[in-house]
């Protein structure tokens, strides 16, 4: 399994992600966390996800994703460009209707590493397992809040998790 890494770079208010590796659950609270603090400041003038140096991306960060795509637009900035230059990749975006919320670019214009671009921080240790259960929750939520199609493809998901943080509070 490739080693997951997620960059960040910011110029002129212009945030670019850069998501490398298998993406997977265990990333997700530390990327949430750095999203949330992002938007306590003034709206991006600008997001782009490269994915072009992504090998797997789970749907929780694809959820990451959604969530982002909403932020931007209730805070007036313009719609995030994914860059997606692997077919496997694409197809999960366009299976999840992100080709609607987002400005999908492929290999043609494809965009390079990021100056200056330094790696997200992933916090201590392993993630807190209720932070990270309650990133699940809220980004298959987020991915239902795109399209029907994943309504359908999540609704099982969502209702599992919440049954599952409802017995962790009891």
């Amino acid at each position: 399994m490739a080693e997951a890494l997620i960059l960040h770079a910011c110029r002129d208010g212009i945030h670019v992600l850069r998501l490398l590796g298998e993406v997977r659950y265990p990333l997700a609270p530390a990327l949430d966390a750095y999203l949330r603090r992002l938007f306590d400041g003034p709206a991006p003038a600008g997001f782009v996800i490269d994915l072009s140096a992504t090998d797997a991306i789970d749907s929780t960060h694809l959820g990451l994703l959604a969530r982002l795509s909403t932020r931007l637009r209730q805070a007036g900035a313009p719609r995030a460009t994914i860059v997606s230059t692997r077919p496997d990749i694409t197809e999960v975006l366009l299976s999840m209707g992100f080709d609607e919320e987002f400005q999908l670019v492929g290999e043609d214009g494809r965009i390079g590493p990021a100056a200056g671009a330094e790696a997200v921080p992933a916090g201590e240790g392993e993630p807190d397992e209720a932070a990270l259960n309650r990133t699940l929750l809220d980004a298959h939520r987020a991915l239902i809040e795109l399209s029907e199609r994943n309504r359908e493809a999540f609704a099982d998901v969502v209702a599992q998790l919440e049954r599952e943080q409802g017995a962790g509070r009891s």
